[in-house]
């Protein structure tokens, strides 16, 4: 079977683009009139019109992760605007829900089982929930009787729709510092997210070092980075998804115990067969590779961003050092998927996918959530126009 059967096609159905969260940086920058170059100005009104065609500029998890580190409450909710007003919040999926697809995809291609070829979810839904747990969930109106029914209350939609978007605008801004004392006593720990991340720096540190002191070939560190990526990241999913099909994985890789390596040429090969796995793994490997470069949290996180945006986005602006790493890797051209390395490229592609849009039926979904032509509410006084008014005494 050739690679291109053995990998879907697993693009978003609408044209998409995955910005960086520096891109989007420095896209707030330019709507204050504080571009960096002069060409940011131009890019910003380019997204903004690919924005209102119809074309996705979905946010990840690493977006909501990213943006809580500006500690400058004002400079956190600009980037927040602009990444509201131009993605109007929708998001790609958890990663653990789309490597749960992955996954069965490779079982199934290499080991048989599932029979059938595993349903992909959907991708793209709304709202931190969907990107951080894989599930929306989205404001109600709620009564004296429970949740109250829209189509009885047709005057609310639209306060409860502009409602779900300020709400979502403010979990991209995050607590300001006078709620967090409050947050705690309700179990909020903005810090577990960082020992976590802390800890993931560490087992890549540790092998850093390890490899210093022991170098590799080029080839045998990457069937190691894949063998850790697996084992650290991934171990859970492929455990549960084993033990619910009843795969015996050592004899499905024809693993001998008197020759350890006799399962590595199909453990490597499914391996490869989850696109995401295959390039946090080809971009782990690239920076083990040098010995100069530090790892740092950040990289983690682009890792982990670029895992997800590079297989089910049409165009990804990466900063340069992943685009030269993903370069390398040739994973653009292996999932069909433009990496754009200078941002003042980015508006020739979204011309190209604005007419993809023209020449398909509709572009705009979701109509319940943002209606056409009109703009996401990220500002309070916008949401209290819509409230009813009470009549006067």
């Amino acid at each position: 079977m050739t690679e291109a059967a053995d990998s879907p096609n697993l693009h978003m159905a609408p044209p998409s683009v995955y910005l960086d969260p520096w891109v989007r940086i420095r896209l707030a920058c330019a709507a204050n009139g504080a571009q960096r170059d002069a060409y940011d100005t131009a890019v910003l009104a380019a997204v903004r019109d690919a924005s209102a065609a119809g074309v996705v500029f979905p946010l990840s998890a690493t977006h909501y992760t990213e943006i809580g580190k500006i500690t400058d409450p004002r400079q956190r909710a600009d980037v927040a605007r602009i990444m509201a007003s131009v993605s109007h919040c929708r998001t790609m999926r958890s990663r653990r829900v789309l490597l749960r697809h992955q996954m069965l995809h490779a079982m199934h291609v290499s080991f048989g089982r599932p029979a059938f070829r595993p349903s992909p979810p959907r991708v793209l839904g709304i709202g931190a929930a969907w990107a951080l747990v894989g599930e929306r969930a989205p404001l109600v109106l709620r009564g004296p009787s429970g949740d109250v029914d829209m189509d009885t209350v047709p005057e609310l939609r639209d306060l409860l729709r502009k409602a779900n978007q300020y709400a979502e605008f403010q979990l991209l801004v995050g607590p300001r510092d006078e709620e967090i004392e409050g947050l705690r006593r309700l179990g909020y720990r903005p810090e577990a997210v960082r020992d976590a991340a802390r800890s993931r720096l560490e087992w890549e540190q540790t092998y850093a070092g390890m490899l210093a002191d022991d170098p590799i070939s080029r080839h045998e560190l990457r069937v190691r980075v894949q063998a850790r990526e697996i084992l650290h990241e991934h171990y859970e999913l492929l455990r549960e998804l084993l033990a619910e099909y009843r795969i015996d994985l050592h004899r499905e890789i024809g693993l001998d115990t008197a020759h350890p390596r006799s399962g590595r040429p199909r453990m490597t090969a499914f391996t490869d067969r989850m696109p995401s796995v295959r390039i946090a793994v080809d971009l782990k490997a690239e920076l083990f590779s040098n010995q100069t470069k530090a790892w740092t949290v950040n990289a983690l996180y682009d890792i982990d961003a670029l895992g997800i945006a590079v297989p089910y986005c049409h165009v990804v602006v990466p900063d340069r050092e992943m685009a030269n790493l993903l370069s390398r890797s040739k994973a653009g051209p292996r999932n069909g998927t433009r990496v754009v390395t200078r941002l003042r490229d980015l508006p020739g592609e979204l011309a190209d996918l604005q007419a993809r849009i023209r020449t398909a039926d509709g572009g705009r979904s979701e109509t319940d959530w943002i209606a056409p032509d009109e703009d996401f509410c990220t500002d309070m006084e916008d949401l209290r126009a819509l409230a009813p008014r009470r009549p006067a005494a």
